[in-house]
């Protein structure tokens, strides 16, 4: 069998399965949904509230994932290239993070969010600063020739860093699409500000692996492939920089000629929602119960 023979994935065929199920239930959690639905009901009602715009982003998302922990990238990453690995991480964290969290509507985000502990926790770490920290160390952490072994010794360890990378990125992605209820938005030039950094700190292994002199990952055979280590890293650390920068830069364009029309058109930028004012309103009964 050569190095890039077909390799069946069916832990990632099962979480891929559960996700596309999972889907429409997770569209079914709104205020208007009825208690106590069959399971078939609450599908179907998922299902309606969904957009279609937003079932293809969830389909983009899944297919991100899916490309991401297949073969042969998964193959390739495990074994033999670590330009494979860093296109798997750019898949979770630049694809499939920003379309995931895109593809739900609002109306579930407000309650999966309501419960006391989880928004005050998500309050707290989808902040500008600690996003961007967590999201920085954890790219960088995962680049580290210790993890990345780590991530090499088995498919359920690439799964844990995965997981691991795509939380992070569900946290750095949640500030710009302003879709947390109830906490002070980012105004058009925060949200520049801070993409402009979010493209900057991550990048930090491209730069090593770009300038790097010596092989940082043991663990690669490349001979088979026909390319070198060094050659390996410096694809590598081009390519986590030209496609981050392109990622991160596409979308701050996008959002300027978004605030650039809207101006036009005399809309608020920032409008403050029932949602925000209801979660607020929320938070403060919890903080102060009456009687």
């Amino acid at each position: 069998m050569g190095p890039l023979s077909f390799q069946l994935h069916p832990l990632t065929i099962v979480v891929t399965c559960v996700a596309i199920l999972a889907y429409p239930l997770i569209c079914a959690v709104d205020d208007r949904a009825v208690k106590h639905q069959s399971l078939r009901d609450r599908i179907t009602y998922g299902v309606r509230q969904s957009s279609a715009k937003q079932m293809l982003l969830f389909i983009m998302g899944i297919l991100a994932l899916f490309i991401a922990n297949y073969w042969p990238l998964a193959d390739m990453s495990q074994h033999y290239l670590l330009l494979a690995r860093m296109l798997q991480q750019l898949l979770v964290t630049l694809a499939a993070a920003p379309l995931l969290l895109y593809s739900i509507p609002r109306s579930s985000i407000v309650v999966i969010t309501r419960p006391r502990l989880l928004d005050a926790t998500l309050t707290q770490l989808t902040r500008p600063v600690p996003a961007i920290i967590i999201f920085s160390a954890t790219t960088i952490i995962a680049m580290t020739p210790l993890l990345v072994a780590f991530e090499m010794s088995s498919i359920w360890a690439q799964q844990l860093v995965h997981a691991w990378l795509l939380a992070s990125a569900v946290l750095a992605w949640t500030p710009i699409m302003k879709i947390l209820p109830g906490v002070r938005q980012l105004s058009t030039a925060g949200r520049l500000a801070y993409l402009f950094v979010l493209s900057l700190l991550p990048n930090i292994p491209a730069f090593v692996l770009l300038f790097a002199k010596r092989p940082l990952y043991l663990g690669y055979a490349h001979s088979e492939l026909g390319i070198s280590q060094i050659a390996d890293q410096e694809l590598t650390g081009a390519m986590a920089k030209v496609i981050s920068l392109a990622v991160f830069w596409g979308v701050a364009i996008s959002i300027l000629l978004r605030a650039d029309r809207d101006e036009e058109l005399g809309l608020d930028p920032d409008p403050i929602t029932w949602d925000d004012v209801q979660r607020e309103l929320d938070r403060n009964a919890k903080r102060f119960p009456q009687g």
